[in-house]
Parts: structure tokens; sequence; C-alpha cells
């Protein structure tokens, strides 16, 4: 990835990058073996017994996994788990293993039951695991919220299903390096990079995360959703996480959802190309900017997903941001102005790197050309943050439900903030309309000028 330096408020511009991009997109599945119904099995499970090395029998990574003996073996809930409750919510995280050498565990199915002290159950909770490939431990992360906040959970107990097959070439490709966990001052954040061993790029990863106490104890845990992880790289994220102790080490576990899908190769790259950018730390150490991007096929592109990553200057992964252009059509540019996460107070972010991953085709979209004009974008509101934008349907019929996006800029051209909303009523053919968008910007500079683009959405109707 080439990185690009954050300034402070703004000062040179920024050269340009290009951004990740695709043709075609397929479900995961379509890449998997899947085995027959005789193949299957469906298995409610015991916890079978495991070596465990003598040294430190809490020690997660003493876990031994028992060698295969040609007969498959359960999946293993480790005995090393947390669980704590704090007003109406209880915190979890675990740790299930797939002692196999050959077999791939899936649709993995948990309840976790909820019991008061006289062992009634108050209250179940159902999540899943897609994967666990073979011999591989993943810790998962829960968070059960109460119906009844007035209820004192005293026990819990886990129960699972799970599918099984010959795992043959389907693997992780996942792995992670650089995690690190910020205090935050009473918000604890953990970043890390996980990388994509294989040459396809991936969609929606989660990234489960375990901290760790000096005994190596598990003391807190959280989650995060990568967007998209490109082919033979990585991609930062950040997870919000809940603890309970102190903290020495944090563990993440990336892994496939069933909302995954892939992208074949890297012939895509140039599909989108990012016209101009600059991100910025404003003097209360929050992000801003925004940037541009522009479809270079001939087929409007839907569903796509900008993603950017911010580093300190050890490479270390400070913030992210994430934008989804739900259509973005043949030839058309947009600006975008994604809400960035807070950096941690600890961290002194630096650089940024930016991927964009288009979506899907829209050979039969009904517009080839974008018929929405600009006519004015002018900053309103008491205290100047909202811009009101009045444009006119160039289209022959009425329209419905369109995006509007808004970038500012200082008086030497660089990007200073913008906003984004929706216009839902219907507009008849060759008529305007005028919305107020909220706005996030650098107040400090002065306003060059300030741009807006009308684009059709998911929802968007011609009648």
């Amino acid at each position: 990835m080439k990185k690009k330096f954050l300034k402070l408020t703004f000062l040179l511009a920024l050269p340009l990058i290009i951004g990740l991009a695709c043709q075609v997109s397929n479900p995961l599945s379509q890449i998997l073996n899947k085995p027959t119904e005789e193949e299957l099995v469906d298995v409610t499970t015991e916890e079978p017994d495991i070596v465990v090395t003598e040294d430190n029998e809490t020690d997660v990574l003493a876990e031994t996994l028992v060698p295969a003996t040609g007969d498959e073996m359960d999946l293993v809930m480790l005995d090393e788990d947390f669980w704590i409750q704090e007003d109406g919510s209880v915190y979890l995280a675990f740790y299930f293993q797939n002692p196999n050498v050959d077999i791939l565990f899936e649709d993995i199915d948990y309840t976790i039951y909820l019991y008061d002290a006289n062992g009634t159950e108050v209250q179940t909770y159902d999540s899943y695991l897609s994967y666990l490939f073979p011999q591989e431990t993943f810790g998962l992360s829960e968070i059960v919220y109460l119906d009844d906040e007035a209820v004192m959970v005293d026990s819990i107990e886990i129960e699972w299903t799970y599918l099984s097959s010959a795992a043959e070439d389907f693997l992780n490709p996942f792995t992670v390096d650089d995690v690190t966990y910020w205090e935050n001052d009473g918000w604890p954040m953990v970043s890390a990079k996980v990388y994509n061993d294989s040459s396809d790029t991936y969609t929606y990863i989660l990234a489960d995360v375990i901290c760790l106490d000096s005994g190596d104890q598990i003391v807190g845990s959280g989650y995060s959703t990568i967007q998209f992880v490109p082919g033979n790289d990585f991609m930062g994220f950040i997870s919000y996480v809940d603890v309970f102790g102190d903290v020495s080490r944090c563990e993440v576990f990336p892994t496939y959802t069933y909302s995954s899908a892939y992208y074949e190769g890297d012939d895509f790259w140039s599909e989108i190309t990012i016209l101009e950018d600059n991100f910025f730390l404003d003097d209360y150490g929050y992000i801003l900017g925004g940037m541009t991007i522009q479809n270079n096929v001939d087929v409007p592109l839907s569903n796509s997903t900008a993603y950017i990553t911010f580093y300190d200057d050890n490479e270390t992964v400070t913030a992210t941001a994430e934008y989804y252009v739900e259509l973005l059509l043949a030839g058309d540019t947009i600006g975008i102005s994604p809400w960035v996460s807070t950096p941690p107070v600890e961290a002194e972010t630096t650089t940024y790197d930016i991927l964009v991953l288009p979506g899907d085709y829209e050979d039969d979209y009904e517009l080839t050309d974008n018929p929405f004009v600009v006519n004015s974008a002018e900053i309103t509101g008491d205290y100047e943050d909202y811009v009101t934008v009045n444009f006119t349907n160039g289209y022959s019929k009425t329209v419905s439900e369109v995006n509007v996006n808004v970038l500012i800029y200082d008086t030497e051209g660089y990007i200073i903030g913008g906003g984004h909303d929706w216009f839902y009523d219907p507009i008849t053919a060759g008529d305007s309309a005028e919305i107020e968008i909220w706005v996030d910007y650098d107040q400090y500079s002065e306003i060059g000028s300030i741009t807006a683009w009308i684009s059709p959405s998911y929802w968007t109707e011609f009648e």
C-alpha cells in the first residue's frame, strides 16, 4: 500500500492514488468443495479431554492439540473462558478448538444459557462461527443484553452444533500482525493489521479480539468486521474492547463470515480512480477531510467501498474510515467525506492509505448519464455547519430517493471536510429541489468553494 502523509490542518497537496477495483464478486461458497449430505455430520458436543502442558495449565498457548488418530475428533471448548455481568449486560469470551489435522468444522451454531443462583434459566443467546479450520484455535467475543436488567446471572453454559467435512485446500488465509492495545483514556481500543495470504480479495471478514492479563487470563474482548482484505496484502482495523482488568497483551482472530465474497485476481485495479484526497488532524485530535473518486468503466458500479487506514510513524494502525458508494454511474465522479474513527489519545497519527473496492456491474441500469444538475451549494445554519444544495432533475421521469454529497474546499483548493444526506421526495422531470446537509469541516479555514454531487441510491425509483 502507498502511504500518504497526514497533514495538520492543511499544508501541501497530496499525490493521487489508485484504488482497488474489481470486475466480479462471487459468494465464498463457490470456492468450497461442499460435502454431500452423506458426508455431513451434525453433532451436539460435550467437551473431550485435551492434553495440557505441565508448565502453565492456564495458558491458552500451552494447549496441545491431540494428534489425529484417523478418527474424527469433536470440537473442543477450552477451559480458558471468561464472563462478567455489568448492569444489564453480560460480557463473554471463550475459545473453540479444532483438534483435527484435515477436518473442517463449519456452520458452528452455539447457544449461551444464562442461569440465576437458583439454577433457573433466565435467558438464552444464539450465535455462530462460520468456520473452524484444522488445528485452529479461535477466540470468540459476545455481549448478551439482558431482557430484565435486574436479573443477576450466577452461571453460564454453552452448547453447540456443527457440520464437518474434509478440509482439502480450503484454509484460513488470514494472519495478524502489529496488534496494539490502546488505553485511550478509559475507552480502550485494539488495532492490528490483518494479512491475506491468498491472491484473491475477500470481503466481510470477522476479527474477534481477546484481551489477557500478565497471567494469560482473559480480562476482556471485542470484535470488528473488516469490509475487505486485498489479495496478498493487509488491511488495518480498529475495535473498541470491553476490559475488566489490566491488559498485558491481546490476540486477534480473523476469519470468513457467511457474508464473505471473493474477487479473483488483480485485473481490476484501475476501474475506480481517486482523483484527489486530503485528510488532516484538526486542533482537537479529530481527522477531517475527503476525497473524489471516478468510475472508469462503461457501466454503473453498485456497492463500492472506500476504506482508509491511518497510521503513526511506526506504521501502527491508529484509525480507520469506510464509506459505501451505493451507485456510481459510468464515467461519473463523486465526492465523499467519510466519518473517521477517533484516534487513541496517546496516538500520533501521521500517514494514511486509501483503497477502493468497486461492487457489481449494473449492465441494465436505467440511467447511462447523470441527469441531475446542481444549481447552488451554500453554507447555512446558525453555526455555519450546514450546506444548502439546490438541484434540478434533468431526467424525463419523476425521480425519488437520491444521494446528495458535499465537499468543502479552502481558498487554496484543498478539501477541508464535507457531508452527505438523502433526498427522499419525488422530483418531477425538470423540477428543482433543495436540501440542507450537516457538514463537518475545519471552521478555522477560510472557505474557497463548495461542490455538491447528486447521484442515484439503492432505493431510487423512476416513474
